[in-house]
């Protein structure tokens, strides 16, 4: 008997494991959906995650890609657009504008406000003086466009994302899937990182994100400078990879309209030109 119940043990074991690998493959082939698992991955642009030059190469879409030397032909040149404080940039009556297109049906309505954004980006070091206003219109853009116009703090589409981390292990019962302004953050490795920089307990408590308005300005903040602020230097389009490679395929040419004329609109209303390379 007890022989038979450890074949049934060993069998049980084998199968949860091969499920594990099974799903992490599944994810893996669709990472431009659903974001590569580890820190150090990149989705490339067939799907796949991996840490090789064919994912974090030139054909890198997500993740910690590889910049050097790539170059489109033209410089994004932060440091020539015009700058300023934050405060007087992202002003309450600019950012009321913003917020008037958010409908009265919409879970989120009344979450983002003026000030939790104002704390949450003078909180990095970078933006505390002086802010570039193109990049600034680039971040509101990207952080509408990944609450579907600021009206969603959590993903609809929820699920676990949990994956084998020794340094970020997922807490029991608990989800890490998108939250905040910018909903392609996914998995307990970013909240575990993000928690970590932040000072915030994000990998116990996720949730947090989507309960304080200046936590998940914060998290998006935290991910646009760590992986998307690096390829400024490239245009616009390339931002739209590291925030979202779906944006770039050839799937949703509308989508990607749409976004590039928000950002090309909100250039207008800061009074600054917005860079050459719009798209991916």
């Amino acid at each position: 008997m007890s022989t038979q119940n450890a074949t049934v043990k060993n069998a049980l074991i084998f199968f949860l494991l091969t499920f594990a690998i099974m799903a992490r493959t599944v994810f893996s082939q669709n990472c431009q959906t659903t974001g590569c698992p580890g820190l150090e991955e990149c989705c490339s642009s067939w799907g796949y995650c991996g840490i090789k030059d064919d994912q974090c190469g030139f054909w890198c879409f997500s993740g910690p890609c590889n910049l050097t030397n790539k170059s489109y032909g033209f410089d994004y040149n932060l440091n020539a657009s015009q700058r300023g404080p934050i405060e007087k940039i992202v002003t309450p009556a600019l950012f009321k504008r913003i917020m008037s297109k958010v409908g009265s049906n919409c879970p989120a309505k009344g979450f983002y406000t003026h000030q939790a954004f104002i704390a949450a980006v003078k909180s990095f070091g970078t933006y505390k003086r002086s802010v570039a206003k193109r990049e600034i219109a680039a971040i509101l853009t990207h952080f509408s466009h990944g609450s579907k116009s600021f009206c969603y703090k959590e993903d609809k589409a929820k699920g676990k994302y949990c994956s084998p981390s020794k340094k970020y292990p997922c807490e029991p019962g608990k989800q890490y899937y998108g939250r905040g302004p910018l909903q392609t953050i996914r998995w307990n490795e970013y909240y575990g990182a993000a928690g970590k920089f932040l000072r915030l307990p994000l990998l116990k408590d996720p949730d947090m994100v989507a309960r304080s308005p200046e936590v998940a300005f914060k998290f998006a903040m935290w991910f646009w400078t760590k992986n998307v602020r690096p390829a400024l230097y490239l245009g616009f389009g390339e931002t739209s990879k590291r925030v979202n490679g779906l944006l770039c395929d050839s799937l949703h040419p509308e989508d990607t309209m749409n976004l590039v004329k928000q950002y090309v609109d909100l250039c207008k209303i800061l009074g600054v030109t917005p860079d050459e390379g719009l798209h991916c």
